[in-house]
């Protein structure tokens, strides 16, 4: 090889060095906005629910304190059943004004929007002397065949707990195996007929 093409094989190489070093604007999506909004605590979770297509639903929630489930659980949170016409359920949480109160959403595409709150309890966060409503929520991954007239979990909303040996609050586990630590939890979930 001459001098003339090693030099211009190394301008090329340098060049192409050069621009991949770049970080170049993208055009912002939707998607982009997602770690934004679960910032301010919004979270939505969407399910195929195309299975219940044309067949009659209702909304349940279930609550459980230490362990074990109150006495008007389960509650029934829209006043009667409906149609379901849409391919698509999503539950949402939102902002609440208050902080003992959980705002969430259900929406059915096509034939139910339905807002309400959960009530929350406060624990006792001892490093820090002050009691504090602490939650969060995750999906439930549905791993058997769907049952007519059986509650269908979907969301589980959970408390934080005291971690007295670490000094922290913790909130972890899987839900597939709901963990005995949590104080206070809701269940949310359908029926269908």
């Amino acid at each position: 090889m001459n001098k003339k093409t090693i030099i211009t094989i190394m301008l090329a190489l340098v060049t192409l060095t050069g621009q991949a070093q770049e970080i170049k604007k993208n055009e912002t999506t939707i998607n982009d906005y997602i770690p934004l909004l679960n910032a301010k605590g919004y979270q939505a979770y969407s399910f195929d629910a195309s299975a219940l297509k044309g067949r009659n639903v209702e909304i349940y929630c279930r609550e459980f304190v230490n362990g074990k489930e109150v006495d008007d659980s389960p509650r029934l949170l829209f006043p009667y059943y409906f149609e379901a016409r849409g391919d698509k359920l999503i539950i949402g949480f939102l902002p609440s004004e208050t902080d003992s109160l959980a705002q969430y959403c259900f929406s059915w595409e096509n034939t139910l929007s339905y807002h309400s709150s959960l009530k929350l309890k406060q624990i006792y966060w001892e490093s820090a002397n002050k009691y504090i409503y602490s939650y969060r929520s995750d999906p439930f991954e549905s791993t058997s065949p769907l049952e007519k007239e059986t509650f269908i979990p979907l969301v589980y909303y959970s408390s934080f707990w005291y971690d007295a040996k670490d000094k922290v609050t913790r909130c972890c586990g899987s839900i597939s195996d709901i963990t005995p630590n949590s104080p206070h939890y809701y269940i949310l979930g359908i029926k269908y007929y």
